[in-house]
């Protein structure tokens, strides 16, 4: 029952949403294998609904980086500075463990100590993009290297 729940949801979504959505699978234009909500259709008919995703959880992983790594540039308009935020210091920026709670509200420099110089502390978007740097995209099928 929740396999044929998954697969018309997901026939939902490539017959009425995909479409109109005005882009296509970033893994699926690079490549040229299969779409994402294809494999994942493929998969849960295979191997059954938890199996089948976490195939597509994998190949949702795989296409958001080959988006990353192989979107167009696009030079974006310079901001006015009257509508401009202005921009923190960072001097007391809250770490990622540090408890905020009433009791340390107006101690955010003291949880920055024991992190040292504060540069490590929250250091998840530099393993992220070592983790998408080592991250294997298949060339396309035709041949064609992307520029």
């Amino acid at each position: 029952m929740m396999k044929t729940l998954a697969l018309s949801a997901i026939g939902f979504y490539q017959r009425h949403l995909s479409p109109y959505k005005g882009f296509r699978c970033a893994y699926c234009a690079y490549t040229g294998n299969a779409s994402c909500s294809h494999l994942g259709a493929r998969a849960i008919r295979r191997f059954g609904l938890w199996d089948g995703l976490a195939i597509l959880n994998g190949r949702l992983r795989k296409c958001g980086i080959a988006y990353r790594r192989y979107q167009p540039t696009v030079e974006r308009p310079a901001t006015p500075r009257l509508l401009a935020r202005p921009n923190q210091a960072g001097e007391c920026d809250l770490p990622c463990d540090c408890d905020p709670s009433p009791l340390t509200a107006g101690k955010a420099c003291d949880c920055l100590a024991g992190c040292g110089d504060g540069a490590h502390c929250c250091d998840w978007w530099n393993k992220r993009r070592k983790r998408e740097e080592s991250t294997h995209i298949p060339p396309r099928r035709d041949g064609r290297r992307r520029t």
